[in-house]
């Protein structure tokens, strides 16, 4: 009999078990995958550490105060550039008026261009400055980004697309307006105090919080096939196929931390209530190309920061650490992240030689100056990325946090916002209402 078990190893079940560390509560968490962190994933790429899904730890956050908290090292994200690829020339500068002066556009599409981004910027600095009122607020949680953009003339409609599903994931019909500004428009805005990134990699969060827990807390390999209520005992049995074969756990709570289109599978007697508000998750899948490149000589590229690349099958070129760092093994190297999220889930992507060369090729059409120079690259597909904050995930979060008895719902789907630090949050909300319910039970 476990006090708790949690299903999931990733940001909300690792979190879960640390906020519930110190209460001497059995703890168990039950990962499918033979590694913890789910897609807070980093790799070792040429001497650097390269995340292969979620990038950043984001400022005022939970990720921040756990990075504190857990001494994990950290630098801030300071961009100067914004670039764009389209029509078959990149365009990178400190102004958003020389990236579009440079962009092969008519004069008609760049002015439209020009005022779509001064619109966003101006909404994203009132927003971020508490400048922007509740009718505002209800507005730009209430519409989609689609519905923004949907008067563009094409060319500058798909840049703003491809822009936004390289910074949030998402196709616009998804998003709400509010959500799309953090993901987006602060990048336009060279947001400088907004982006942490840990030099060990995001996987360093799950890693360090794993240390702190109970030897023996997490068994990987090991996938839970169903979650039932015994209702005499007011207990749930886990059913869990290992590398041992099929086995039978008992628990007093259980915590779904495992994406939302997983949870039905995993738990069929949910109220229709709970199936309802789990249909309105959208959790898309992405696909990740790191390449970590011999920069000697380019000094420009180390100052890349976010490209648009309109027309390609990953949506941006992010460099996590633009400018370089001192605390980098070589100022010559520098590492990039394609983001497939248009591509979505591309089962068999990280093995396939073929399909990884010809994004490749893709990337000297956006870089030609990086052929040859390239060190290492590695490939990562995710069949689920991220909660996408729609307007109608933002109606259905009360219904996603409720739990159902004693089993309770921790993710970034569950979150006001998404990503690993809505993961964190949610893990902290869930760990005190078990606490709540064990000190009343007692």
């Amino acid at each position: 009999m476990h006090d708790v078990i949690i299903v999931g190893g990733g940001a909300a079940g690792l979190g879960t078990a640390y906020y519930l560390r110190d209460t001497g509560l059995n703890v168990l968490i039950l990962e499918s995958g033979q590694d913890i962190g789910g897609r807070s994933h980093t790799v070792q790429l040429a001497g650097t550490s390269a995340n292969s899904g979620a990038m950043f730890v984001y400022k005022g956050t939970k990720s921040e105060e756990l990075v504190h908290e857990l001494g994990i090292e950290t630098v801030p994200f300071l961009p100067k550039t914004y670039g764009i690829h389209v029509n078959g020339k990149t365009v990178v500068a400190e102004t958003n008026e020389d990236v579009v002066s440079g962009l092969n556009l008519t004069e008609s599409e760049k002015t439209e261009l020009t005022k779509f981004i001064d619109t966003s910027l101006t909404e994203y600095l009132d927003y971020v400055n508490d400048r922007t009122s509740a009718v505002g607020l209800d507005k730009l949680s209430g519409e989609t980004v689609a519905d923004r953009i949907a008067d563009l003339q094409p060319a500058v409609r798909e840049i703003i697309s491809t822009a936004i599903r390289g910074g949030a994931v998402g196709d616009p019909a998804n998003l709400s307006a509010k959500y799309a500004f953090r993901y987006f428009a602060s990048y336009l805005a060279r947001e400088k105090n907004n982006r942490l990134f840990a030099l060990k990699g995001m996987q360093a969060i799950p890693r360090a919080i794993l240390e702190r827990l109970p030897e023996h807390t997490v068994r990987c390999n090991s996938r839970v096939t169903d979650i039932a209520l015994l209702e005499e005992e007011g207990v749930y049995k886990v059913t869990v196929t290992g590398q041992s074969g099929e086995e039978k756990l008992m628990a007093k709570h259980v915590v779904l931390a495992v994406p939302a289109p997983v949870v039905p599978d995993v738990v069929r007697n949910l109220p229709e209530w709970k199936k309802s508000a789990l249909n309105k998750v959208a959790s898309p899948g992405s696909t990740t190309l790191n390449i970590v490149a011999d920069i000697a000589g380019l000094p420009e590229v180390k100052d890349w920061a976010f490209i648009v690349t309109v027309g390609m099958p990953f949506d941006a070129i992010i460099n996590p650490v633009p400018g370089g760092t001192d605390k980098t093994s070589s100022a010559d190297i520098v590492q990039l992240t394609c983001y497939g999220n248009s591509s979505g889930y591309l089962p068999g992507f990280a093995d396939d030689e073929q399909r990884i060369a010809q994004w490749m090729e893709d990337v000297y059409t956006v870089a030609p100056m990086l052929r040859g120079r390239v060190l290492a690259v590695h490939a990562q597909t995710w069949q689920h990325c991220f909660a996408l904050l729609s307007p109608e995930r933002a109606q259905a979060l009360p219904e996603l946090q409720r739990s159902v008895g004693a089993l309770h719902f921790a993710g970034d789907y569950t979150s006001e916002t998404a990503g690993t630090h809505g993961a964190y949050s949610e893990a902290q909300r869930v760990a005190s209402l078990i606490r709540v319910a064990v000190e009343s039970a007692n």
